[in-house]
């Protein structure tokens, strides 16, 4: 039918959104809510009922258009997760993915197998981020360790049809599966304690893995027996819904600012090394596709500015417009580091507070471009820069980024482009239309301070 939707939706870090489009990728209705994480004694959590009952506020907001969707795609932040039991979600809480949690399973697995083997096994260095940190705690902590392992996404996949599933990208956050043979290391999760744990087969984005059961119907207010699938990790998802492509470098401003890149591994033998490169270069998968993504994903602009603001003790949009034309040294890696984690190096704190906003930025712009300038060696990417998330709300980073281009620079039009990705893999479920074949998304061209609309129809390298 001609009035039928597809429904993405995108558990973020800091707001969960639900976004309906037509068969045109056009949005027509979102959805909001909160993501309930709160500070406890331990650390950063949310319960999985508290998660579901987000979810569903935010599907409340898109009232009648929840009877038109014929499919539903989900994305989620990575690692963030719980076990789910024959009658339902186990007590585990959702640690949150920044929680500082974790860091004894790391050292243990660093002493069993060390960093080398471990990135050679998993395409990734061994990091408290993931899932089997957060999850090695709490069984160090008497949890019970049984169940199947689900992020968040296939929380919401089990709420809305009663499957237990898992996508490609989002298994790549758990520390423990390799995304070059698609197959969980049951060696790295032995050492890491999880031997009791279910882990559900990985999927290509876009593959049905469920559909809207009666009582998830009930529960959402969506069509019973409608295709549900996971979408993927929001970063690469973002990069599918705001029109990224193979060929290009894809710089996502928000909370984290990763780098994108397409990488072959039969190209490329072994792990991907980069000599001078400062963090984490990570493999994952390129939604709903057999190629794969690079992400350098070492940046945390969102948690560093935040930290920022809380001592500047004034409004973002109004040190926003105060730094606009302000002329700034960039921070250095190390102080942008320590903002991460929340904590203001005192030299910050005695700039002003425009130039201290303005610093910060042109910071993380200049650790970007030196980043971006080794990827594209590494990779052979010659295609254009590509900006995308909700950091392009921000006019003085927009311009720390322009004086630094190393290639035709563009951002993307589409402010919401996880929950659209989520969905546009929804098409791909429901047989709208195959992975790649999507509607386009239109950028805006960025050439010296002078922006151009550019149709995404005619938008490749």
């Amino acid at each position: 039918m001609r009035d039928e939707l597809l429904l993405g939706i995108d558990l973020g870090t800091s707001s969960i959104k639900v976004n309906a489009i037509d068969r045109h990728g056009r949005s027509l209705g979102i959805g909001t809510s909160p993501t309930p994480f709160a500070s406890t004694a331990s650390g950063v959590e949310m319960s999985p009922q508290a998660l579901l009952a987000s979810v569903s506020s935010a599907l409340n907001h898109l009232g009648e258009l929840r009877h038109r969707i014929a499919g539903v795609g989900i994305s989620s932040m990575g690692e963030t997760g719980t076990t789910i039991y024959p009658e339902g979600p186990s007590g585990l809480p959702l640690i949150a993915w920044h929680d500082r949690r974790g860091h004894q399973v790391v050292d243990k697995l660093l002493r069993d197998f060390g960093a080398e083997e471990i990135l050679a096994r998993t395409g990734r260095r061994p990091r408290i981020v993931s899932s089997i940190a957060k999850l090695g705690w709490l069984a160090q902590h008497g949890a019970e360790m049984a169940g199947t392992w689900t992020g968040v996404a296939g929380l919401v996949l089990w709420q809305l049809t009663g499957a237990l599933g898992q996508e490609q990208s989002l298994a790549a956050t758990s520390g423990a599966y390799d995304p070059v043979s698609g197959q969980y290391d049951k060696a790295i999760l032995r050492a890491a304690g999880m031997d009791g744990i279910m882990w559900a087969p990985a999927r290509p984005a876009g593959t049905m893995l469920g559909r809207v059961s009666a009582p998830g119907a009930l529960w959402s207010d969506l069509p019973a027996g409608i295709p549900v699938t996971i979408a993927g990790h929001d970063h690469p998802v973002g990069v599918v819904g705001s029109g990224g492509e193979d060929g290009e470098v894809i710089d996502s401003l928000g909370t984290g600012e990763p780098l994108v890149v397409s990488w072959d591994p039969r190209k490329i033998a072994g792990p991907p090394v980069l000599p001078g490169l400062t963090g984490d270069l990570t493999v994952t998968h390129w939604p709903g596709t057999a190629r794969h993504m690079l992400l350098w994903e070492t940046l945390r602009p969102g948690l560093a500015m935040s930290a920022l603001l809380a001592h500047l003790q004034t409004s973002r949009s109004d040190i926003e417009f105060a730094s606009i034309r302000v002329d700034a040294e960039p921070l250095d890696i190390d102080d942008l580091f320590e903002m991460q984690d929340g904590r203001v190096p005192d030299r910050v704190l005695r700039l002003s507070p425009e130039v201290a906003w303005a610093s910060a930025l042109e910071g993380f712009a200049a650790a970007a471009a030196a980043a971006e300038g080794l990827l594209r060696n590494l990779t052979g990417t010659r295609g254009k820069t590509l900006l995308i998330g909700g950091g392009l709300r921000s006019r003085r980073w927009i311009e720390a980024k322009m004086h630094r281009a190393q290639a035709p620079l563009a951002m993307a039009t589409e402010r919401e482009a996880v929950s659209r990705g989520a969905a546009l893999m929804a098409g791909v479920a429901a047989g709208w239309w195959v992975a790649e074949e999507y509607p386009a998304a239109d950028i805006t061209a960025l050439a010296d301070a002078t922006p151009t609309v550019v149709a995404g129809a005619d938008r490749r390298s």
